[in-house]
């Protein structure tokens, strides 16, 4: 059916498209921050703008501790921040795939929105089971803390089951 219409027509439904998988997205419902520093970054939109973030450690809610491969090129599951005026972006690499979604810091809580990602064969069952569990946990973060408020290097998400994901900060991404 698109090939059979306009551009125009074809650009209209693909906005819709995208409006309407926009609308199904969650979000976290509000992290709240813990402690001093993540309160300080909670209380400005672009406290997290341009960081870059490497998952270095999962604690399950049971206190074992989830093994985190590498994608095939060695490449670390990552997150990342990005403003650009008052557009709030998160993307990164979840074990196979890239991701993004959108992120907002309002009313002192953490908002993530669950983001969407690219659709690449992932040979590995328990990179395929990691990739949709940390997808799923960017949705279902309860608490956030980071060890300072000026230059943070240790960002953690405490999630609503009970996990924790451990992040350390990386090069940051070019300010725009």
């Amino acid at each position: 059916m698109l090939t059979q219409l306009s551009s125009r027509g074809r650009a209209v439904c693909l906005s819709l498209l995208t409006v309407a998988l926009a609308g199904c997205a969650g979000s976290t419902g509000g992290a709240r921050p813990q402690g001093a520093a993540a309160a300080n970054a909670a209380s400005s939109a672009d406290s997290l703008a341009q960081t870059s973030w490497e998952l270095v450690r999962w604690t399950q809610a049971g206190g074992a501790l989830r093994d985190i491969p590498h994608g095939d090129n060695g490449e670390p599951v990552r997150l990342t921040f990005l403003a650009q005026g008052k557009q709030y972006q998160v993307n990164g690499f979840s074990g196979c795939n890239r991701y993004m979604g959108s992120y907002k810091l309002e009313r002192g809580k953490l908002f993530i929105n669950a983001p969407a990602s690219t659709r690449m064969a992932c040979p590995a069952p328990e990179r395929a089971k990691l990739e949709a569990d940390y997808l799923r946990g960017l949705t279902a973060i309860d608490t956030f803390t980071l060890d300072n408020g000026g230059a943070p290097r240790h960002l953690t998400f405490n999630l609503r089951g009970g996990d924790v994901l451990e992040f350390e900060r990386r090069q940051d991404p070019p300010t725009p």
